[in-house]
């Protein structure tokens, strides 16, 4: 294992690669690239990832009144709050991220869900503590294998003996880009020990790739799902349920 100044500084260097991808992505297109209110190419994208995780917590099954969820790499809470419209109570849902003023967004939108600033390196929560750990487009961004082992194996540790790990994100990289790297299930089984540590309880069709999908949401809505159905290499995101050993 590296030094542990070697390794905040290559935590920190990850941090600086993902704060200037999201700097220069919103510069680019604005503001309300992915406002609900404002951009009718995101409708459709929101349906079919919504549908997706609940399709994947019809599949577990929780208890949404006594399940503990963690969401890894939160952001603005947004997600969390769709657990809250699931059933799951607020008390039990707590979630991480290292932009400080995400995690700020996050509690002025809803103060009884617990947010944390810190590391997905190392997070500060007690082994075996959640029966559900959750990421979203995390992974996608974290291009350092060493280091998504490491947030790996933390997502896995603080999960309870049972529960399950569900992962959101993207099966394709973005070509040219130095700060993607595609989720993809081989990716999924090296990180998550599939096999031997976890395994696999389903993997459900989540959002079109975004330039097909950001299209049809705004021109052709009636046609999105049909799209997916039909041409299911166009799916761009999966969610992965993995259940820990």
């Amino acid at each position: 294992m590296k030094p542990a100044t070697v390794q905040g500084a290559s935590t920190k260097r990850t941090e600086v690669i993902r704060e200037d991808w999201y700097r220069a992505y919103y510069a680019a297109k604005g503001a309300e690239r992915n406002s609900l209110l404002h951009n009718p190419e995101v409708l459709f994208q929101n349906l079919a990832q919504e549908a997706a995780l609940v399709r994947a917590l019809q599949a577990i099954r929780p208890n949404p009144e006594a399940a503990r969820v963690l969401d890894v790499g939160c952001g603005d809470g947004t997600r969390l709050v769709g657990f809250l419209r699931l059933g799951f109570a607020p008390d039990n849902l707590y979630g991480i991220d290292f932009q400080e003023e995400r995690i700020a967004r996050a509690k002025e939108k809803c103060a009884s869900i617990h947010f944390a600033h810190g590391d997905a390196t190392r997070l500060e929560y007690a082994s075996e503590t959640f029966e559900l750990v959750h990421e979203a487009t995390m992974l996608i961004h974290s291009v350092d294998e060493e280091l998504s082992r490491k947030i790996a194996g933390e997502m896995m540790r603080v999960t309870k003996p049972g529960g399950h790990v569900l992962l959101c994100d993207w099966r394709y990289s973005k070509p040219g880009s130095n700060a993607h790297k595609a989720v993809t299930q081989k990716r999924i089984g090296e990180l998550f020990q599939v096999g031997s540590q976890t395994s696999r309880c389903g993997i459900f069709a989540g959002p079109l790739v975004p330039p097909v999908g950001r299209f049809f949401s705004r021109r052709l809505p009636s046609a999105y799902f049909l799209v997916r159905g039909l041409f299911p290499f166009l799916v761009g995101q999966m969610t992965t349920v993995l259940r820990k050993s």
